[in-house]
C-alpha cells in the first residue's frame, strides 16, 4: 500500500498537470482536457498525454497515449491510439488500434483497423477492416476496405479493397487495383488499376500498371510486364514481357526475353530464354527451346530439345537434346538424341533414341525405330530400323521404292541395290531380301485378261507357224525368253494373262482338231458302210 501512493505521487510530480481518475477513467496529461473524459457516461477510458482525449466523447474502453491522440474522438469505443497525433481526427471509429506518429491521423469514423508505423493509414477517414504496418504504409488510402499492408510505404496510393502487399514499396502506386497480393520489396510498386494479381518476390511485376489476372513468383519474375493473364514462377521469368499475354512461364530465366509473345508455356530452367515474339509453343525441360525467337506451334520436351532453334515452326522434339541443332520446321523428332545434328533438314519424322542423328541437311525423311537412319545422310527416305547397321525396310520417296529384308548396311545407308542375282531392279518398285511365302497373292492387272483370244477377230496362229517360231526362237509366241527372264524377272500378273493366253489358244487348237477329227470319224463312218455295202453284194 505504502509502495503504489509513492508511485501515484511520482507520477503527479512528474506529469506537473493534471491527473484524474473518475467513472472508471484515467488522465494523465496537460493542456486542455476533453469533459467527456473525466465525467460520465463515458469509461474505462485511459488518456495520457497533452491535449488528448475530446471534449463530448462517450465513448467507452479507449486508450489513448501522446500528444492529441484521440483528440476529437467522441463516440468511438474500444480504440487504441498510441502515438503523438494518433486518430486524431477520430470521431466515431471504433476498435481500431493506430500505434505511430500520426497513424490514422484522418480516421473519421472507420472501424476495425490496425495502423502501425508513423504515417501508416494517415489519410484514411472511413475505412475499415484494414491491417497497415510500416512507415506511411497505406497513407493515402481513404476508402478502401480489406486491405493488408506491411512494409516501409507499401499500399502508400491505395484506395482500393482486398489489396494484401508485404514488402517495403511493395504496391506503391496502386489506386484503384483490387484483390492484388503482392509479396517482397518493390513486388507491384507500379501497379494502379490492375487486378487480381499475385506478385511473389522483390521486383516481382514491377512495371505491371493496369495488368490483370497475373502470377509472377520469384525475384524480378514479370518485372517489366504491362499485360494481363500471365503465370511466369522463377527468378527472372519473363522478365522481359511486356505486352505478351496467356504465357506460363516455369523455372530461373524461362521466358527471359519475352516481349510481345503470347500463349506459350515454357517449363524448365532457362526453357524459351530468348524467345520475343514467338507464341503457341511449349516447352518442357532445362534449355529447352532455348533459342527460340519468333518461331510458333513448336513443341519441345526434353532437356536441351530444341536449342538452336530460332524461326522455325511446327517442330515436336521430344527427348533429351532431340532437334538440337534443328533451325528449320515441320520436323517430329521423338526419342533421346533424335535428329540431333540436324540443321537445316525439315519435314521429317524421326521416332526412336537416335533415330536419324547423323543427319543434318536431309528433307522429308521417315525414320522409325531405335537408331533407325543413324547414318543417313540424303532426302526423301524411308527406315524402319532396332540398330544403326542394318535397315529392315528401306524406302526412296523420290523414286516410290521400298526394299525388305536387310539390304541397306551401314556402309551404303541410302543406296537400292540395282540388281537381285542379274535381274536389273531398275523398273520395280518393292524387292524383298530373301523372297516372300504368302497364302494368297492378288495382282491387279494393267491390261485386259486372255479372254480376248476367243473374240471373233482374234488371228490364231496356225500350229505349223508356231513350229517354224518355236524352231527360230526356242519359245513360244509373246512368251518372253529364258534371257529376258534372268534379266529382268516376271511380272506376276502379266506372265500369268500370257499363260491364260497359251491355255485359250491350246483350248482353240483342241476344238479345232476335235473339229477336223469328228470330220474324219464321219467320213470314216460312211466309207466303212460302202465297204460292207460291197461286201455283201460279192
Amino acid at each position: 500500500m505504502l509502495m503504489n501512493t509513492k508511485i501515484k505521487l511520482a507520477v503527479l510530480t512528474l506529469c506537473s498537470g493534471t491527473f484524474y481518475i473518475q467513472a472508471q477513467n484515467t488522465v494523465v496529461g496537460t493542456g486542455t482536457l476533453g469533459t467527456g473524459n473525466v465525467t460520465p457516461p463515458s469509461t474505462q477510458n485511459t488518456v495520457v498525454g497533452s491535449s488528448i482525449g475530446g471534449a463530448g466523447n462517450t465513448g467507452g474502453s479507449n486508450s489513448f497515449f501522446g500528444y492529441q491522440a484521440g483528440m476529437t474522438n467522441a463516440g468511438g469505443g474500444k480504440n487504441t491510439f498510441l502515438g503523438a497525433l494518433g486518430g486524431v481526427s477520430n470521431i466515431s471509429g471504433g476498435e481500431n488500434v493506430f500505434i505511430g506518429y500520426s497513424s490514422g491521423n484522418k480516421n473519421s469514423s472507420g472501424n476495425y483497423n490496425t495502423f502501425t508505423g508513423t504515417y501508416s493509414g494517415f489519410n484514411s477517414s472511413k475505412a475499415s477492416n484494414n491491417v497497415f504496418t510500416g512507415w506511411s504504409a497505406g497513407y493515402s488510402n481513404i476508402k478502401g476496405e480489406h486491405n493488408v499492408f506491411s512494409g516501409y510505404k507499401s499500399g502508400y496510393y491505395n484506395i482500393a479493397d482486398n489489396n494484401s502487399f508485404y514488402g517495403a514499396f511493395s504496391g506503391l502506386s496502386n489506386t484503384s487495383g483490387g484483390e492484388n497480393a503482392f509479396y517482397g520489396a518493390l513486388s507491384g510498386v507500379n501497379n494502379s488499376t490492375g487486378v487480381q494479381n499475385v506478385y511473389l518476390g522483390a521486383n516481382s511485376g514491377y512495371k505491371n500498371s493496369t495488368g490483370n489476372d497475373n502470377v509472377f513468383v520469384g525475384y524480378s519474375a514479370g518485372l517489366n510486364t504491362t499485360a494481363s493473364y500471365n503465370v511466369f514462377v522463377g527468378s527472372s521469368s519473363g522478365f522481359n514481357n511486356t505486352t505478351g499475354t496467356f504465357n506460363t512461364f516455369t523455372g530461373n530465366n524461362s521466358g527471359l526475353y519475352n516481349k510481345d509473345g503470347y500463349s506459350n508455356s515454357f517449363y524448365g530452367y532457362d526453357s524459351g530464354r530468348s524467345n520475343s515474339t514467338g507464341y503457341r509453343n511449349t516447352f518442357t525441360g532445362t534449355n529447352s527451346g532455348f533459342s527460340n525467337t519468333t518461331g510458333y506451334d513448336n513443341v519441345y520436351v526434353g532437356a536441351s530439345s530444341g536449342y538452336e532453334n530460332t524461326t522455325g515452326v511446327n517442330n515436336v522434339f521430344v527427348g533429351f537434346i532431340a532437334g538440337l541443332n534443328t533451325t528449320t520446321s515441320y520436323n517430329t523428332f521423338i526419342g533421346g538424341r533424335a535428329g540431333a545434328l540436324n540443321s537445316s533438314g525439315q519435314g521429317n519424322t524421326y521416332i526412336g533414341s537416335n533415330a536419324g542423328y547423323s543427319n543434318n541437311t536431309g528433307s522429308r525423311n521417315v525414320f522409325l525405330g531405335d537408331s533407325a537412319g543413324y547414318n543417313e545422310l540424303g532426302s526423301n527416305k524411308l527406315h524402319i530400323a532396332n540398330n544403326a547397321t542394318t535397315t529392315l525396310i528401306y524406302g526412296d520417296f523420290s523414286t516410290g521404292k521400298v526394299g525388305i529384308g536387310g539390304i541397306n548396311t551401314y556402309a551404303t545407308p541410302d543406296t537400292f541395290p540395282a540388281t537381285a542375282g542379274a535381274v536389273s531392279l531398275a523398273n520395280y518398285k518393292l524387292f524383298v531380301k530373301g523372297g516372300i511365302l504368302t497364302e494368297e497373292v492378288r495382282v491387279n492387272l494393267m491390261s485386259a485378261w486372255a479372254d480376248y483370244v476367243f473374240a471373233p477377230e482374234y488371228q490364231l496362229k496356225p500350229l505349223a507357224e508356231v513350229e517354224t517360231f518355236i524352231k527360230e526362237n526356242g519359245h513360244l509366241p509373246n512368251v518372253p525368253s529364258a534371257t529376258k527372264v534372268a534379266e529382268e524377272g516376271l511380272e506376276l500378273g502379266e506372265i500369268a494373262k500370257i499363260q491364260q493366253e497359251k491355255i485359250e489358244e491350246l483350248t482353240l487348237y483342241l476344238i479345232e482338231q476335235n473339229k477336223k477329227m469328228d470330220e474324219q470319224n464321219k467320213k470314216i463312218e460312211e466309207l466303212t458302210k460302202q465297204v460292207k455295202i460291197l461286201s455283201e453284194r460279192n
